[in-house]
């Protein structure tokens, strides 16, 4: 099961699945994890160290990332209109696991 945790403080949610994808896998692991009928995939990127799918959801841009270093993974909100939004994403995505 993948938990999925608003952190108010820093503005993300932080995603920690059952198991981690591998850094080569991450772009393909994001595809799956946001398909959803009210999100659409706007761009990957894929780095050293850090890849990133840019989403948007109700009109608002977003960020997946995949950090290999710290292993970590957390969604960031694109702009003050989808920091608004990213409470209503979170309880999206929640509802979609369950």
């Amino acid at each position: 099961m993948t938990n999925i945790t608003l952190d108010p403080i820093h503005h993300v949610l932080l995603i920690t699945p059952t198991e981690l994808p591998e850094a080569d896998e991450f772009l393909f692991w994001a595809k799956l994890f946001l398909h959803q009928p009210d999100i659409a995939i706007v761009e990957e990127l894929e780095g050293a160290d850090r890849h990133q799918t840019r989403f948007s959801y109700e009109n608002s841009t977003f960020n997946i990332n995949f950090e290999h270093y710290t292993d970590s993974i957390w969604i960031a909100p694109e702009g003050a209109g989808s920091q608004e939004q990213l409470i209503n994403l979170s309880k999206y995505l929640l509802t979609s696991f369950q």
